[in-house]
């Protein structure tokens, strides 16, 4: 069994395929940051050389994570998989939340220094091991002017309380995508079935609780992005509220995380930007508070630090992008973090975050005219 084949076993508890003929090693190196961030991205291309298809990666430490579609149907497919000390880029392949493989991809990055050169190219094997495919996919440069400069946007409505947008482009396995990524299920975790069950159980008992409303809301509809959020409203012991904000490119169907879009090398910077700005905001809303607070929330508040986790929830909009830190410190009561969520939000202008953005990233668009 080749090396590739044993930390396969290792990585994903399930062996190759037998079958499988992986790239030979090339001379070790250590895995960085910045390697992993070199393989994020979006790519498009063949597999078996008739089958196309476009795949994202996003990188953290040496793991990668990601999803791809066939063009043809629009139906993602999950990835996860690492970079080895090799060069070696090795994907698992599963639907959904399943956790049973459905194929593998191995292969290597070849990395000229256009765009244009750069692919990524291997084999991909089926569940079983028995089907072999060569897979090549070229990487989609971001920042270009798109295709699709915005998207037509509708609404359904389901059972009178939850509104859901239905997202409508020219590419077809993109729309298909969207309709996917905005379904029902997706949004609020139930499909209509269990949802008008479980709500004619609560009429018929006289109950309430649980989610009530579905609303959405769209930030951003220009220059191939998409900004829209979708709130969930529910009763428990009280009221709550359930925030969501997708970041698509309309492009190719795809969420634009922050992460992958700024330069390794320049986000330290990036992040002490962030914090200066976190530390404006931290000083102006504890004086706010009027005793509210007790000196431990106070002292929490103030120690806030912005980091990558700060950037996985944001908006776009045509002023920049807004950053929804989560606050967390030891001893943050729930009512007091119930007071304090949505209160610090950091934002960037887009001149100010073009200087951290990759080359390619589709955020750099944001600038056009």
């Amino acid at each position: 069994m080749k090396a590739a084949s044993l930390l396969l076993l290792l990585l994903f508890g399930s062996a190759w395929p037998a079958s499988a003929q992986a790239p030979p090693d090339g001379a070790p190196f250590a895995v960085t940051f910045s390697d992993v961030q070199r393989l994020a991205g979006t790519y498009e291309g063949t597999l078996g050389g008739k089958y196309r298809i476009r795949l994202q990666l996003s990188g953290s430490d040496s793991a990668l994570t990601g999803q791809y579609y066939y063009l043809s149907k629009g139906q993602p497919l999950q990835l996860r998989g690492q970079l080895n000390s090799s060069g070696l880029v090795l994907l698992r392949e599963t639907v959904g939340a399943d956790t049973v493989a459905t194929g593998w991809f191995s292969g290597k990055l070849d990395a000229g220094p256009l765009l244009a050169d750069q692919w990524l190219r291997g084999e991909w094997y089926n569940r079983s091991g028995t089907t072999l495919m060569p897979f090549q996919l070229q990487r989609m440069g971001g920042s270009a002017r798109p295709t699709t400069a915005k998207a037509r946007i509708g609404s359904k409505t389901y059972l009178m309380a939850f509104e859901g947008p239905v997202v409508t482009v020219p590419d077809a396995s993109v729309t298909k995508l969207l309709a996917q990524c905005f379904s029902l299920e997706s949004l609020i975790g139930q499909d209509l079935a269990s949802l008008r069950a479980e709500q004619e159980e609560k009429r018929r008992e006289g109950m309430h609780g649980g989610t009530e409303r579905l609303d959405y809301a769209v930030n951003y509809n220009a220059h191939g992005l998409l900004s829209l959020t979708t709130q969930t409203t529910g009763t428990g012991a009280s009221v709550w509220y359930d925030h969501r904000t997708q970041n698509i490119d309309l492009n190719t169907g795809f969420p634009v995380v922050l992460e992958d879009e700024i330069q390794p090398e320049k986000l330290a910077q990036f992040l002490a930007l962030g914090q200066q700005k976190m530390q404006k905001i931290t000083r102006a809303y504890v004086p706010e508070q009027d005793g509210f607070l007790s000196e431990e929330d106070e002292q929490g508040v103030l120690g806030q630090q912005f980091g990558l986790h700060s950037t996985q929830e944001y908006t776009v909009s045509a002023a920049g992008l807004a950053f929804d830190h989560p606050v967390s410190y030891d001893g943050l009561s729930n009512f007091v973090w119930k007071v304090l969520t949505g209160n610090f939000k950091v934002e960037f202008t887009h001149a100010e975050l073009a200087r951290f953005l990759k080359p390619d990233s589709p955020l750099r668009r944001l600038t056009q005219r």
